[in-house]
C-alpha cells in the first residue's frame, strides 16, 4: 500500500475525530498488514487472522480486526470485514493492591522522600483515573477540583477528593504555574506509563510488596473496590471511572478466586 492511502486513511480517521492513541493504534495496525500482504482479499485476511492467533491473545487479535475494520470501510470493502474473536469475559479482578499495602506504599515512600511518586499513587488510588489520564492533569483542574479529559470522542470528568486537595498537597505542587502539568519526568515532560510501571515494579521490590499488585492499573481497580466498601451505588461508580456500561462496573462486585474458594470450603466444610 502506498504511503499516500495511509496517510488518507489517517486523515479519515481525524475527521471522524477518534482519540490520537486510537488513530495511531489502527495506522499501525494496517501498515503491518500490507507489510505481508500485497492487497486486501478475504483469503489473505483470513489467513492474516490465523497468523495473528499463533502469536497473540485473542484480545489483541481483535484490536487489530477492529483497526483493519476501518480501513475496510474506508475503502468501500465493508464486505470483507473478520469476524472477531469471542473473549470470554473476566468475572472478577485478581492481583489488586490491597489497602493495607496502599497504605504501606505510601508511609514508605514519604519516609525516603519520595513525594512525587507518593502524589503519584495517592492520585492514582483515589481518582481511579487511568495512567493516560494521571498524565494529563494540571495545577488548574486541582485547583478547580476536577480534571476534563477527552477520551474516545468524548469528555471525561475526573473528580478530585477533599483528601486531595489538602494543605499538603497544594503545598507540593505551589510552584506549579496553572497551565503545569502535575506530573511531569526529570525533563519536564509529561510522565509516561512506562516509566510509572517500572517504578512501581522497582518499589516493590525495596519495600517487599508483591511485585503482581504493583501495576499501574491495579490502583485504578483499588479505587473501585474501596469505593464499593462504603458506597454501594454501582451507577455512580460507572460515571466516576468513566465506564459506558454499569455491566463494565459490576466486576468489582464479584469476588476475587481466592475469595470464592474460601466461602466454597467454609460452605462445604461437612
Amino acid at each position: 500500500m502506498g504511503m499516500n492511502k495511509l496517510i488518507d486513511f489517517e486523515n479519515y480517521l481525524w475527521e471522524r475525530e477518534l482519540a490520537q492513541n486510537t488513530i495511531r493504534g489502527y495506522v499501525d495496525h494496517v501498515s503491518k498488514y500490507f507489510k505481508s500482504y500485497d492487497d486486501i482479499t478475504k483469503r489473505n485476511l483470513i489467513e492474516w487472522k490465523r497468523g495473528l492467533l499463533e502469536r497473540m491473545k485473542p484480545k489483541s487479535v481483535n484490536h487489530y480486526i477492529t483497526a483493519i475494520s476501518e480501513y475496510l470501510k474506508f475503502i468501500g470493502e465493508p464486505n470483507l470485514m473478520l469476524k472477531k474473536i469471542k473473549v470470554q469475559l473476566q468475572n472478577n479482578v485478581e492481583n489488586v493492591i490491597t489497602r493495607e499495602e496502599f497504605e504501606k506504599l505510601l508511609k514508605c515512600l514519604k519516609h525516603d522522600g519520595k513525594r512525587k511518586m507518593y502524589y503519584i499513587c495517592l492520585f492514582l488510588g483515589k481518582t481511579g483515573a487511568r495512567v493516560s489520564e494521571l498524565r494529563q492533569f494540571k495545577k488548574k483542574d486541582l485547583l478547580r477540583g476536577y480534571a476534563e479529559i477527552p477520551t474516545k470522542g468524548k469528555i471525561r470528568r475526573v473528580y478530585f477528593c477533599d483528601s486531595l486537595r489538602s494543605e499538603d498537597v497544594y503545598s507540593f505542587f505551589d510552584v506549579f504555574k496553572d497551565d503545569d502539568f502535575l506530573f511531569q519526568n526529570r525533563f519536564g515532560e509529561q510522565i509516561t506509563t512506562r516509566g510509572i510501571a517500572q517504578q512501581l515494579t522497582n518499589y516493590a521490590n525495596k519495600y517487599g510488596i508483591n511485585k503482581k499488585v504493583m501495576h499501574p492499573h491495579s490502583f485504578r481497580h483499588f479505587f473501585a473496590i474501596e469505593f464499593l466498601k462504603r458506597d454501594n451505588d454501582i451507577a455512580l461508580l460507572a460515571d466516576l471511572m468513566g465506564h459506558s456500561s454499569i455491566k463494565t462496573t459490576a466486576i468489582y462486585l464479584r469476588l476475587s478466586k481466592q475469595q470464592q474458594i474460601e466461602r466454597l470450603n467454609k460452605a462445604m466444610n461437612f
